[in-house]
C-alpha cells in the first residue's frame, strides 16, 4: 500500500487496526504512522485512529466465535498460490468444518486453485468465489483430482451452485 501511495494512488484500501491482518486489509494505523511527516502525510491523527480501533476491538469480541482464528493465527502468503479472496477464505474454512472436512483444509485450498482453473480462471467475487469453493470441497470430499473432474464430468453430481 505504501508503494501504491508513492506511485500516486489517491486512495488505498486499509482496515481499522483491530480488524486488520489475517485475511483483511493492512492496518490503517500502521499506514498513517508510516506516512506521518512525509510528503504523503494523511493528516489523520493516530490517537483518533487508536480510539476508533479500541471501540471495534471490543465489538469484535462479540463475533469471536465466528472467526477463523481457531486455525488461523496470522496472515498467510498462500493466497498467491490458491487465490482465495479473504472473505471467501473464512467462509470456506467454516464450511469445511461444517462438512467434517476441517482436517483436509490444506487440500481444499489446493483444490480451490484447481477448481478455479477448471471453471475458466474466473474473477472471484461473490457469488463466483463460492462456486469455486463449493467445487473445491466437492473435489476433496469425493477424492477427485482436476483430471478426474474433467474425465468424469458427465457422471458426477456437481454442487448446485
Amino acid at each position: 500500500m505504501l508503494r501504491c501511495a508513492e506511485a500516486g494512488a489517491d486512495i488505498v484500501d486499509v482496515a481499522v487496526d483491530s480488524m486488520s491482518g489475517m485475511t483483511s486489509q493492512p492496518s490503517m494505523g500502521a499506514m498513517v504512522a508510516s506516512l506521518a511527516g512525509s510528503p504523503l502525510d494523511t493528516g489523520l491523527k493516530l490517537p483518533h485512529i487508536s480510539d476508533y480501533s479500541a471501540y471495534w476491538e471490543q465489538t469484535r469480541t462479540l463475533y469471536a466465535p465466528f472467526e477463523c482464528t481457531t486455525t488461523m493465527k496470522s496472515g498467510n502468503a498462500d493466497v498467491y498460490l490458491n487465490e482465495i479472496p479473504g472473505g471467501q477464505y473464512t467462509n470456506l474454512q467454516f464450511q469445511a468444518y461444517s462438512l467434517g472436512l476441517e482436517k483436509q483444509f490444506e487440500a481444499i485450498k489446493k483444490a480451490y486453485a484447481e477448481a478455479n482453473i477448471l471453471l475458466g480462471d474466473i474473477i472471484k467475487v461473490t457469488p463466483s468465489s463460492k462456486v469455486v469453493g463449493d467445487l473445491a470441497q466437492f473435489m476433496v470430499q469425493n477424492q477427485l483430482s482436476a483430471r478426474d473432474v474433467e474425465d468424469r464430468a458427465e457422471e458426477l453430481s456437481f454442487p448446485s451452485s
